[in-house]
């Protein structure tokens, strides 16, 4: 853009895992759901003084007609730009920085980016509502700085997902701000997640964090760190390690992966447990987790959450403690059967169609990404792979779909009476193919099937079996309900997730023990991640 200044328009940002705010130096103001008041700041210089447009006689209107022109040139070079790369990516990384209040921490975080990341990159820093400048002077920054400025805090979870919307790399970092990365970080992290096609997300080693990523330092000081780092940092994949749990502080991964897992879930307050949240999901869709131990970054340790009064700290904690149990209940167990599961019918589907390397009964939904790996073929699942079937949901722009034999097909008739879609991001619905649009009611069943006065003989046939779609719960366990799918009994990972679905006790439908185990059983169905930010 050729004028230097502030150029301000009302734009609603896209959620497709592009982003229309391409350029570096872009400040977005959130003010909660609805559009976004984006402002573009130019990273030139305008050749005309502001002087100029005081001068006198024809000069002067010469000098102010001259601006405006090359200030209209500017603009609308500036939209062809931003609309011609829209959705484009780079073979590059994207790196996240979410932040709140803590401006020096987060421009000496910026600054060692810029010095020791020598590999193509954008650096996205998104400012959870600071109240100290933190926005501007990351905007004056300029160079690969891009900058979504938030006016509430959404937490870590939503500063993520902001960045995530907005992130155009192949790859993505997601890293706090209270952290100074080294030389050969990112190679080294690179090299750790690129050595084996089932490892998924991958995390550094530091001084400060809980878990095994933790190592001992000889530094007490700073600015004797660096020393230390450069001697660490030396490539060594026998460093590299799998592990169960990596923390939220610096995350690599592809976006093949965020396109499998889908957002964060914004349910949980300010931060904590949003990233064992994610985790769980990762693990759920089939990759490993790994340290690279040979990265070492320096991490000056949750600023953000240490800003909080103690007892504001310990009620957030508490809060989202509680919400990750109530949505996850035994996640280890979970990912466990689920791998378990995963793999025999990906032997049974084998032994029954070797053409078909797929989940369930030629379901376009559940077909697996495949790709090497040290036994033969690895096999991932989506997020949607997960939902339950025949549900309703709808996007951002509030179009409803019904998921139904592995396809969404939009509902181009008003919804159900008594059905509430539930939002899931456009990222997650791009995953599934896309169907026929429903154009009568009569192509659709309610979801789900009311039951409350219904006999077992009404939805159990002994040739055709169970009605697809309908819940069931053994009569000595009322709570553990199961969706059937595809022949296979689905169980609901909690009661929690099958109400975000909107099942509750009057659609389940008593069955004995005997009855619902006869069942071979299925993936299971998890609760959606909530998402606060209508944009994704």
């Amino acid at each position: 853009m050729e004028s230097g200044g502030w150029l301000t328009r009302r734009i609603r940002t896209r959620g497709n895992g592009g982003s229309n705010m391409s350029k570096p130096g872009i400040i977005s103001k959130h003010r909660g759901p609805g559009p976004a008041k984006v402002v573009l700041h130019s990273a030139g210089k305008s050749t005309v003084r502001k002087s100029g447009h005081r001068g006198k006689g024809k000069r002067g209107a010469r000098a102010v007609k001259l601006y405006k022109q090359g200030y209209s040139r500017g603009y609308d070079e500036g939209v062809r730009q931003g609309q011609s790369s829209f959705g484009l990516l780079f073979e590059g990384v994207s790196i996240i920085i979410p932040t709140y209040n803590q401006r020096e921490y987060a421009l000496k975080c910026v600054s060692s980016i810029e010095k020791h990341t020598p590999a193509p990159y954008e650096i996205i820093v998104v400012d959870n509502g600071s109240k100290d400048g933190t926005a501007e002077a990351m905007l004056r920054k300029g160079g690969m700085v891009r900058v979504a400025a938030l006016d509430v805090n959404r937490g870590f979870a939503g500063g993520v997902n902001q960045g995530l919307m907005m992130a155009r790399g192949r790859h993505i970092v997601v890293l706090n701000n209270d952290t100074l990365v080294t030389p050969g970080w990112l190679d080294n992290m690179m090299t750790c997640l690129d050595s084996d096609p089932e490892i998924g997300l991958v995390g550094p080693v530091t001084n400060y964090i809980g878990g095994d990523q933790q190592i001992d330092v000889p530094y007490s000081e700073v600015q004797d760190m660096w020393s230390f780092a450069a001697r660490h940092n030396r490539p060594d994949p026998g460093k590299h390690r799998v592990t169960e749990r990596l923390v939220g502080f610096c995350w690599l991964f592809s976006r093949e992966l965020l396109e499998r897992v889908g957002y964060l879930d914004e349910g949980y307050a300010v931060g904590n447990f949003e990233d064992d949240d994610w985790m769980i999901r990762v693990k759920l869709a089939g990759y490993k987790l790994a340290v690279a131990g040979d990265a070492f970054i320096h991490h000056f340790g949750s600023v953000s959450m240490k800003a909080l009064d103690e007892p504001d700290f310990a009620a957030v904690n508490k809060g989202n403690e509680q919400f990750h149990s109530r949505k996850w209940g035994d996640p280890h167990a979970l990912v466990a059967k689920t791998l378990q599961l995963a793999h025999h019918m990906e032997q049974e589907n084998s032994s029954a169609a070797p053409e078909s390397a797929h989940l369930g009964k030629a379901n376009p939904r559940q077909q697996l990404s495949t790709k090497g790996s040290q036994d033969g073929v690895m096999k991932t699942r989506r997020s949607c792979d997960f939902y339950p079937e025949g549900c309703f949901v709808s996007d951002a722009k509030g179009d409803v779909y019904r998921l139904a034999g592995g396809l969404r097909r939009k509902l181009n008739i008003p919804v159900p009476r008594g059905i509430s879609p539930v939002q899931v991001a456009k990222l997650d619905l791009l995953g599934i193919p896309a169907g026929d649009a429903v154009v009568s009611a009569s192509e659709i069943r309610g979801w789900p099937l009311e039951v409350r006065h219904v006999h077992v003989s009404s939805i159990h046939d002994s040739d055709t079996g169970w009605t697809e779609g309908c819940i069931l719960a053994a009569a000595d366990a009322p709570e553990v309900r199961y969706q059937i799918s595809e022949g296979r009994r689905r169980k609901f990972a909690t009661v929690y997730a099958a109400e975000r679905w909107g099942v509750h006790s009057g659609h389940v439908l008593s069955v004995s023990p005997e009855q619902l185990h006869a069942i071979q059983e299925g993936l299971p169905i998890i609760a959606p991640p909530q998402l606060l930010n209508e944009d994704l």
